[in-house]
């Protein structure tokens, strides 16, 4: 079990070193590839309390009664 942890922490000591490195080296494509992935889930984890907290959040409704291109029909 202890052989494992310590490949556990090498390997992940090595993936951080060479995420750092290609970020300074190339940082373009590091945030082609990392950066714009990462905060993209970030945002989209995060935008539903954000926007609740402003007030831009409404709930939709399941099924719409209306149809807005027909005149007569409600719209």
């Amino acid at each position: 079990m202890t052989d494992l942890l310590i490949r556990a922490a090498v390997v992940a000591a090595v993936v951080v070193v060479v995420l750092l490195v290609w970020r300074r080296l190339h940082r373009p494509s590091f945030w082609l590839v990392v950066g714009f992935p990462v905060k993209a889930l970030m945002v989209y984890s995060t935008w539903r309390a954000v926007a609740s907290g402003c007030g831009l959040a409404r709930r939709r409704r399941r099924l719409r009664w209306t149809l807005p291109g027909f005149p007569y029909m409600g719209g």
